[in-house]
């Protein structure tokens, strides 16, 4: 069972994340919850003024409409769908939802950016999603179209790994019967406990089919891009530690963006000490 999180502003970005969600995870036994949020009136000191009900009211509206598209778009399916609207930014709208029951697992969310092999740009609610929330963040690129994952790329930063910061992964690669390639730097598999940590991995994957592969220079981000085009991969997940081997990839740009994969999915872990 896992309850999803799924941020929208009403796009047509935000309902292919929304479907791409529930066809992996499908309706039996899971929960999906639609989050939406709106801006904050603020006075000349800076201070939040109250909410007026017609626009918390039009938001309501807005999120069931939503919903509509979705149930339209898979028809025959009866998923279980709530909703969580709320004044101020998405970060703590999804924050308030944190010791809801049942407890939040994954948020999975749509991304904007150049289409074809460009590189692509997430927007700033992702990225602050990402670096701010206690979740899994699942971010779908817009016109990403679901297919079972067969492949699933892991890149290993070398840090600690237990089984709370893979659950979400192994529920995907077990559900989809999907093959985990681990990936790791040439720097590693010269460590003298690059053996146990690959053990660990191997206790941890159990039956899961899985390899381990290792990349060599300077630029690991497009040597990683590179290797899920080569291996047809359909989901690309990392930790997010405040110190890791990919941090560079979360931290702030002067357009405050991520930069990341055009059309592969990226399943972004919470680290345990993260």
């Amino acid at each position: 069972m896992a309850h999803v999180l799924l941020p929208t502003d009403f796009s047509d970005n935000a309902l292919n994340a929304a479907l791409y969600a529930l066809r992996l995870f499908g309706d039996e036994g899971n929960t999906f919850t639609v989050v939406h949020s709106y801006g904050l009136t603020l006075n000349e000191s800076g201070e939040p003024l109250p909410v007026m009900d017609p626009v918390a009211s039009i938001a309501t509206e807005q999120t069931a409409e939503f919903i509509a598209r979705v149930r339209t778009a898979l028809p025959g399916r009866k998923p279980v769908m709530n909703t969580a609207c709320g004044p101020g930014g998405l970060v703590d709208v999804i924050s308030a939802l944190r010791e809801e029951e049942p407890r939040p697992d994954l948020i999975v969310m749509g991304t904007q950016g150049a289409s074809g092999l460009e590189a692509t740009l997430l927007g700033s609610h992702t990225a602050d999603v990402i670096r701010h929330t206690h979740l899994p963040v699942l971010a779908i690129p817009e016109r990403t179209r679901y297919r079972v994952p067969g492949r699933i790329v892991l890149a290993d930063d070398g840090g600690p790994v237990d089984k709370a910061m893979l659950k979400v992964l192994l529920d995907i690669a077990r559900w989809s019967r999907s093959e985990v390639m681990i990936v790791g730097t040439t720097d590693q598999e010269t460590t003298t406990d690059q053996g146990s940590t690959a053990s660990t991995y191997d206790l941890l994957l159990g039956g899961i089919p899985h390899t381990h592969q290792y990349l060599s220079g300077d630029n690991l981000h497009d040597a990683l891009n590179d290797l899920a085009d080569q291996s047809d991969a359909d989901l690309v997940a990392l930790p997010h530690r405040p110190r890791g081997l990919f941090q560079h990839l979360f931290q702030n740009s002067p357009a405050t963006k991520l930069v990341m994969h055009t059309h592969v999915p990226m399943l972004v872990l919470r680290a345990t000490n993260g």
